[in-house]
C-alpha cells in the first residue's frame, strides 16, 4: 500500500502556476516536463504545546499544504501553499536543503516495512520557533505516527531519521521548555532569531 497522499484542489494548481510564471524560472529547459508529486498537507504546532508535552497530533493545526515540483522527473523544488484553503493566498517556490532533504526521506519512507503494511497519510510538520521541519507519516488507523526531521535538523535531533510519537514527542518538547526559556530569561527576545 503506497503513502496515501491528498489531491491539490483545482484552486491551488491555478496558484502554483501563477507563481511558477511569475519566477520565470521554470520550466529550466525549453519544453521541460514539469509536474507536482507528493502533495501533502502542513501542520503547524505552537512552542507552549510542543513544550508542554502535548500529543502533536491533537494539537497540531492545518496551516497549508505542500508539494515537490518535479522538471522531467527530477525534483528541482518545493511549492507552498499557506491557509486552510489551498490557492488563496498564493503559493511560494523554494528550493535548497529542506527540499532535498524531503526527497531523500520520501524515498526511504516508500521502502519502509510500514508502508506496505498499512495506511500512512505524508504530512509535514512545521515548529517555526524550533527551526523545525519534519515529514510526518500519520497512521490513518490505530497505529503510531512516525516522524522524519528534514536536514539540518535542531539539536538533539537528527535529520532524516525515524522518530516514533513517544520518542519525537519527548525530544521536541524538552527542545520546545529550553527555547522557551531562553525566550523567557531574554533581555531583548526579540532579538533571539525566533
Amino acid at each position: 500500500m503506497p503513502i496515501v497522499t491528498p489531491e491539490l484542489p483545482s484552486a491551488a494548481l491555478d496558484a502554483v502556476r501563477r507563481a511558477l510564471a511569475a519566477t520565470g524560472r521554470y520550466p529550466r529547459r525549453t519544453r521541460g516536463a514539469l509536474s507536482l508529486t507528493a502533495p501533502h498537507q502542513v501542520f503547524s504546532v505552537a512552542l507552549d504545546r510542543l513544550a508542554a508535552g502535548d500529543r502533536i497530533a491533537d494539537v497540531a493545526a492545518l496551516s497549508g499544504w505542500r508539494a515537490l515540483l518535479e522538471e522531467d522527473e527530477r525534483v528541482v523544488a518545493a511549492v507552498e501553499l499557506s491557509g486552510r484553503e489551498p490557492g488563496r493566498a498564493g503559493a511560494v517556490v523554494n528550493r535548497g536543503g529542506f527540499v532535498d532533504s524531503t526527497e531523500s526521506v520520501l524515498r526511504a519512507v516508500e521502502r519502509h516495512p510500514r508502508a506496505d503494511a498499512e495506511r500512512l497519510e505524508l504530512r509535514l510538520l512545521r515548529a517555526d520557533a524550533l527551526y523545525l521541519l519534519a515529514l510526518w507519516l500519520h497512521a490513518a488507523e490505530a497505529g503510531d505516527d512516525l516522524f522524519f526531521p528534514l536536514a539540518p535538523a535542531p539539536s538533539p535531533l537528527s535529520a532524516e531519521k525515524e522518530y516514533d510519537s513517544e520518542r519525537f514527542g519527548a525530544e521536541v518538547a524538552e527542545l520546545a521548555r529550553s527555547v522557551g526559556s531562553a525566550y523567557d530569561s531574554a533581555d531583548r527576545p526579540d532579538e533571539l532569531g525566533g
